[in-house]
């Protein structure tokens, strides 16, 4: 007699995993734009403001016209601003700004020139003359 099998059907897996791809999809989207889309789509669900890296309340602090006075600050001094609900490195100053501190390298260098060959600096014997005389 047959009996039947117990656990989960073939539908059943196949949603589940669909569900999963598509939730890492949204996390490597959202990774790959500089936004969190969880954290704006549970926003937009509770109805609470989204949180302040969001491209809404960005525009709407330029939009205000009543900009907070930012002293002046010394040139090229880099800090990480989210702009647009991207996060970018500007030398302008930022509401919400944080300095970062730039790594100086050196760059790529010249290779250096490689040392003669003891051999060549060697006075040539009587056969080294004769093959190079016979070769030319």
């Amino acid at each position: 007699m047959l009996s039947k099998q117990r656990g989960l059907g073939l539908i059943q897996v196949a949603i589940v995993m669909a569900s999963l791809a598509a939730i890492a999809m949204a996390f490597l989207m959202s990774a790959r734009h500089e936004r969190n889309f969880f954290a704006e789509g549970l926003s937009k669900l509770t109805g609470k403001p989204a949180p302040a890296a969001s491209a809404t309340s960005s525009a709407a602090a330029s939009a205000s016209g009543a900009a907070v006075a930012v002293p002046a600050e010394p040139a090229g001094v880099l800090r990480k601003c989210v702009i647009d609900g991207k996060t970018v490195l500007s030398d302008v100053a930022c509401p919400d700004g944080k300095v970062v501190k730039a790594i100086d390298t050196r760059g790529i260098e010249a290779p250096k020139a490689p040392k003669p060959d003891p051999d060549d600096a060697a006075p040539q014997s009587a056969t080294d003359k004769m093959i190079e005389k016979a070769t030319r």
